[in-house]
């Protein structure tokens, strides 16, 4: 698991994670679709778009989209490996190449969101 904190080896604790990072996921998308909804005056053009990224709350909201998101892949993919690899090292091996990705995929994101002026 990417974000393994001491003592938190229970699989109910993970669960509990997964499921709040859900809802954080599932809220977030449902912000983003009643907006595009109820907003008749965006406009979607380039700069519309920008000025809709380039807000400081928005880029806040979305990187804890990404932090929610890669956590939640993190978790369903450490119980996914550990229920089909058998083998300790591909286990080991598997899960460090997936966290290893996600971190990346995180740096990207934030590269990306903070690129906007």
């Amino acid at each position: 698991m990417l974000f393994h904190l001491p003592g938190w080896n229970s699989g109910l604790k993970e669960w509990i994670l997964q499921r709040f990072t859900g809802i954080y996921i599932l809220l977030y998308f449902l912000y983003f679709m009643f907006y595009f909804l109820f907003n008749s005056d965006f406009n979607f053009s380039y700069l519309g778009w920008i000025n809709f990224y380039s807000s400081f709350y928005f880029k806040i909201f979305t990187l804890l989209l990404i932090f929610s998101l890669t956590l939640h892949l993190s978790i369903g993919m450490s119980i996914i490996i550990n229920d089909y690899l058998k083998f300790y090292i591909l286990r080991i091996l598997f899960d460090l190449v997936i966290n290893f990705l996600l971190l990346a995929y995180i740096f990207f994101i934030m590269q990306i969101l903070w690129g906007f002026k």
